[in-house]
């Protein structure tokens, strides 16, 4: 899962994180064995130098893994910021039509006396016509 230093990254998922930590930690495992055997000279110089070449591999990876969520996470606030820039334009928008559709609109006062002549009109009787 490791990348060189300066080639393509590409993102990780959750589980291949998860297989590769599993993985490490039965290399791990494996290089505690190869230490411990006995009979064997170079064995814990051999698995304290696989361990560290180990050690070096997860540095590597979890720089990996970070520079991922960093680009990430800095895409995600770009494109809330984007979100919010356009919700704005489109709120100022709504209230220049608001303001336009408002020219139309008959005053209070004009609403208010038509209302009241339909009220007069309707009490009046003149609202009826009966054969």
């Amino acid at each position: 899962m490791s990348t060189l230093p300066n080639g393509p990254q590409k993102s990780s998922t959750a589980q291949e994180v998860d297989a590769w930590l599993l993985a490490a930690q039965a290399q791990l495992a494996q290089l505690h064995l190869h230490a411990t055997k006995p009979g064997h000279p170079f064995a814990l110089h051999e698995a304290f130098t696989a361990m560290s070449v180990l050690l070096q591999e997860s540095f590597e990876e979890v720089r990996v893994v970070s520079e991922a969520t960093r680009e990430w996470s800095q895409g995600a606030r770009s494109e809330a910021a984007d979100l919010r820039t356009h919700a704005a334009q489109l709120m100022e928008r709504g209230v220049i039509l608001m303001a336009r559709l408002a020219q139309f609109a008959p005053p209070p006062e004009a609403i208010h006396e038509a209302e009241s002549q339909l009220l007069a009109l309707f009490k009046g009787g003149k609202g009826h016509r009966t054969s």
